[in-house]
Formats: structure tokens, C-alpha cells, sequence
């Protein structure tokens, strides 16, 4: 039993941290995709100008809080943001089976040495 189990463990942790792996690109993507967004709406809140040629947001503190008035206004932003905030929840989902299969692989090892020095 413990034997088999060991054998098995490399694959389950293999599995696990393919799937860390795919979301952590899928999470990249999807940041990079906001720092887009946020690149092209921070030129425009920086280039805007009023009627007279003056700027509209004439201080990094106005230009800040247009950036983030925007972000809550957007869509699809927010759905950026939701889509992240889960492939980080995910994420750390998945780490913490990873921690559990290292734990159980190294218990059963132990286990092993405790049961082969018994042996002896």
C-alpha cells in the first residue's frame, strides 16, 4: 500500500502543477490585457484637454482618481478583474494540495525508513 502510493504521488503532483502552471499563464494574460487597458485609458486621461488647451486632469492625483473612476465604469475590465481574482483563488487552491501531496509523500517515506530500521 505504502509502496503504491509512493509510486503514484510524482504523477498526482505532476498533474497539479500543470494545472498551477496553466492558470498562472492564464492570470498573466489576463494582467497583461489590463495593463494594456490601462496604458491606452492613462494616455487619454493624460491628454485631455479641456475647451481653452488646458488639461482636463492637471495633477497626478486627479489623473489617479480618473483611472480608477474608469476601471469601475468598465466591463470589461471588471470582468478582467473577477476572471483574475478566481485564478488567484484557483491558485492557491492548488498549492495547498500541493503542500498535502509533499506532506503525504514525505510521511510515507519516513514511514518507510521507520519500518525498514524496525527491520534490521
Amino acid at each position: 500500500m505504502i509502496k503504491e502510493r509512493l509510486l503514484a504521488l510524482p504523477n498526482e503532483i505532476a498533474e497539479v502543477k500543470m494545472e498551477v502552471l496553466k492558470k498562472q499563464e492564464q492570470a498573466a494574460e489576463i494582467r497583461e490585457l489590463m495593463n494594456q487597458w490601462e496604458l491606452v485609458e492613462m494616455d487619454e486621461i493624460a491628454n485631455a484637454l479641456d475647451d481653452k488647451g488646458k488639461p482636463v486632469f492637471s495633477n497626478d492625483a486627479k489623473r489617479k482618481a480618473e483611472l480608477e473612476r474608469r476601471k469601475i465604469a468598465d466591463e470589461r475590465y471588471n470582468t478582467w478583474a473577477r476572471i483574475l481574482k478566481q485564478l488567484e483563488h484557483e491558485i492557491a487552491e492548488q498549492n495547498i494540495i500541493l503542500d498535502k501531496l509533499y506532506n503525504e509523500q514525505g510521511n510515507l517515506r519516513a514511514i518507510c525508513r521507520l519500518e525498514g530500521a524496525n527491520n534490521d
